[in-house]
């Protein structure tokens, strides 16, 4: 029996490379812009950091509010020690010094891979992440990943209390750790849980006024950074 032989034309062979080759890029594409893979990335960068020491300075610009500047020593120790030292501690919510888009990936969600963008000259992977407890404030985060660097640049989140918040992450070069070295909240909150008269005595049986439509910004800003000095876990038990 005499075996079939095939010949192609140049043409054809340039036809049949073609092929193959938009097949192995989509296939690539498809496996880059896998939300969960960039998230699991995301995540092992930020688990390089075992633990921090970092100077903060906190400005607050908004609408119906005068906060003078604060500052303030944060230390950090994985998965989520944290500590405060400032004279202005009672002001200073650790949620927000601390405030880390690895934070929001805790607890089931569902991310979702919505294009890639290019801000300042970068390609972000956009990823949507829908919380799935119930009980959760978040009903949605949109994070702009820099997959060179394994960091995010941007984010922005709605909250069922609260309104929509945006957050830009400002990094320097010259630290190898995906450690910010400015914050920048713009927000525009419907409701705070803050008097409108800060006079206000907080133990008074009438329930106090609160702030409505509250827009503004605040700038974090990090410097003399100290990580992975192996911090002391008695530093950061609570003080009886």
């Amino acid at each position: 029996m005499k075996k079939q032989v095939y010949r192609f034309s140049s043409n054809g062979i340039l036809m049949l490379t073609v092929f193959f080759l938009m097949v192995s890029f989509s296939f690539v594409s498809a496996q880059n812009n896998n939300p969960d893979e960039i998230i699991k990335n995301l995540k092992s960068e930020f688990e390089r950091v075992k633990d921090y020491k970092a100077d903060v300075t906190i400005k607050i610009d908004a609408s119906m509010l005068k906060v003078p500047k604060m500052n303030a020593v944060f230390y950090f120790k994985q998965p989520d020690k944290t500590h405060i030292e400032s004279n202005s501690f009672a002001m200073i919510p650790k949620q927000g010094v601390n405030f880390s888009p690895v934070s929001l990936l805790k607890g089931k969600y569902t991310a979702i891979f919505a294009r890639n963008e290019n801000i300042d000259g970068r390609e972000l992977a956009v990823i949507k992440i829908i919380p799935l407890n119930e009980g959760s404030n978040v009903l949605l985060t949109t994070i702009w990943v820099d997959r060179k660097k394994n960091v995010v640049r941007k984010l922005e989140s709605t909250t069922k209390l609260n309104g929509t918040f945006n957050v830009d992450f400002i990094y320097d070069d010259k630290i190898d750790y995906p450690l910010p070295e400015k914050i920048i909240f713009l927000f525009n909150f419907d409701k705070m849980g803050l008097p409108k008269d800060s006079n206000e005595n907080p133990n008074s049986m009438h329930k106090p006024k609160r702030v409505s439509g509250l827009k503004g910004k605040v700038t974090l800003t990090y410097s003399n950074y100290k990580i992975n000095t192996d911090l002391p876990d008695s530093l950061f038990e609570k003080k009886k």
